[in-house]
């Protein structure tokens, strides 16, 4: 079962100095705010890396998310206000490290020669109907292979 991000950050929390622990769970906070008002086209593309001083330092993952959240700031200080957090000043930066990691697809094992075998022979005996249709394309597609 995957742990969530509030029980990893009280789990981290938990062994660091306790006005370390105060600190990262602010910013956790702030991150969830940030999620919450931000535009969806945006979410999951902006990094909260400060709050002080009422002035929000920001890190997105590219140019163009920066450009955008820069064109925003009005909107975004006022919705995080709702959200109870203030802030009088936004600082945007990129950090193209926040990007997820490619990650090269698995390769996958195609059915066993027996059960392709067992499709084909229960193909061959069943009516016409979508059921055949489908064994067909199933047939067909991992026989390209």
């Amino acid at each position: 079962m995957p742990m969530s991000s509030s029980s990893l950050a009280d789990l981290l929390a938990s062994q660091l100095p306790n006005g370390l622990a105060v600190r990262a769970r602010a910013l956790l906070g702030t991150q969830a705010a940030l999620e919450r008002a931000l535009p969806a086209a945006l979410a999951g593309h902006v990094r909260v890396m400060q709050l002080e001083n009422a002035a929000l330092s920001l890190a997105c993952d590219s140019g163009a998310v920066a450009s955008r959240l820069r064109q925003q700031t009005e909107a975004l200080m006022a919705s995080l206000g709702k959200h109870g957090i203030v802030v009088t000043g936004v600082r945007i930066s990129v950090k193209p490290e926040l990007l997820a990691r490619y990650a090269h697809p698995v390769e996958k094992a195609g059915l066993p020669a027996a059960a392709l075998e067992g499709l084909a022979h229960l193909n061959a005996e069943i009516e016409d109907g979508p059921l055949k249709d489908a064994l067909n394309h199933l047939l067909q597609h991992h026989r390209k292979g």
